[in-house]
């Protein structure tokens, strides 16, 4: 059976989709390939079980279970309906907002469940990664590069773990940049719980995003799972402190082979936590990186969009928006939580503001959630 082109998909697509995922037997592989086999997901579970079983050689006992999935719509409603609840949505990679980086790698998960702003920026992301067990100079220098890159536009992406990759997170949204977490458990499951404060910082200020189904409880296999998309949503992985056995590793060689960028700072040498990361260097697999500036010289052209662009001179057509926001930064940078009480402007719309005037070159952000004009 010939690919098809697969069509936009629509409500009842998205419900036959969710229940192909759930089905045994199906996997993200598989789903794909009977989804483009097919030209949608509504056809696929419509399609006779031997069809289905030829289309990717499985047993007939698979097929009948994906016939028999989409006679029960009810558990894909079911985390439609609780998508809604929760303010989440569900993003195909057939759909124009699906990350365009990560549908380039293999294995791209087919469905990612989002809780956040949307923003063409996420393209110009950078992941930082570490171990949990931090020392105090890794604290120190993941929060200087993580603010480093986000105040000059650049998405900081990492798992919410504890440890490095929190601080990450940390560091982007004090510096009022963007990140993106990625969850090792459904969309609404915070792992570790004592980061609830953070999630909603990152809701607030970036995305949070996961292949897994709400509701899903982190398993170890998840995150090992996770680190494809972390590396694969973003230009390069920055791997801060990581001893011989250390996760961030795992993301490190998926960087490599994702044909990503792959940085590391160097760690005091003879400490456990620092043989990863100097491992790396020592190997030449990692460019030696000490501050935000080595890593943007790296990918100026790559992340040239968002690198303090110059304003041309003559100014773009603005909407009013864009001007009241415009005439408020004309005194010097301000706090953008002054600017959304200043301008009566709410967060979600002023966010996406910002975004827009930061594409065009009309402002850039500063340390400390600033934004003041290019």
């Amino acid at each position: 059976m010939k690919e098809r082109t697969v069509k936009r998909l629509d409500i009842t697509d998205r419900l036959a989709l969710l229940s192909l995922l759930n089905t045994p037997g199906i996997g993200n592989g598989r789903a794909r390939e009977l989804v483009e086999m097919f030209g949608s997901p509504a056809d696929v579970i419509r399609a006779p079980a031997k069809e289905i079983c030829q289309a990717i050689k499985v047993k007939l006992d698979v097929g009948r279970a994906v016939v028999k999935s989409g006679r029960s719509p009810r558990p894909a409603e079911k985390i439609m309906d609780h998508l809604d609840r929760i303010e989440a949505r569900m993003i195909t990679i057939w759909d124009e907002a699906y990350p365009s980086r990560l549908r380039t790698i293999d294995d791209p998960p087919i469905v990612l469940y989002v809780k956040g702003e949307d923003s063409p920026l996420y393209d110009y992301s950078i992941a930082i990664v570490g171990t949990r067990a931090c020392s105090d100079n890794a604290k120190r220098v993941t929060l200087r590069l993580a603010g480093e890159l986000a105040s000059a536009g650049v998405t900081v992406v990492s798992g919410m773990a504890l440890g490095v990759d929190s601080l990450a997170h940390d560091g982007a949204l004090k510096a009022g940049g963007r990140t993106i977490a990625v969850l090792g458990s459904g969309i609404d499951v915070i792992y570790p719980p004592s980061n609830q404060r953070l999630y909603e910082r990152i809701v607030s200020q970036g995305a949070v995003m996961t292949e897994y189904a709400p509701g899903v409880e982190p398993e170890q296999h998840h995150f090992p799972q996770r680190n494809r998309i972390i590396s694969g949503l973003s230009l390069g992985v920055v791997i801060v402190e990581a001893g011989r056995n250390s996760g961030a590793l795992i993301t490190a060689g998926l960087a490599l082979e994702q044909g990503r960028e792959l940085f590391a700072v160097p760690g005091p040498a003879g400490l456990p936590r620092s043989a990863g990361v100097n491992r790396l260097l020592k190997e030449g697999t990692a460019t030696l990186v000490e501050t935000g500036d080595d890593i943007k010289e790296q990918l100026r052209s790559q992340l040239a969009p968002v690198l303090n662009v110059a304003a041309t001179l003559t100014l773009p057509k603005l909407d009013e928006n864009e001007t009241r926001i415009y005439e408020l930064l004309e005194a010097g940078p301000l706090l953008i939580d002054d600017l959304i009480r200043r301008s009566s402007i709410g967060v979600v719309e002023i966010n996406r503001q910002l975004t827009s005037m930061q594409l065009k070159g009309l402002i850039r952000r500063y340390p400390g959630a600033k934004v003041g004009r290019a």
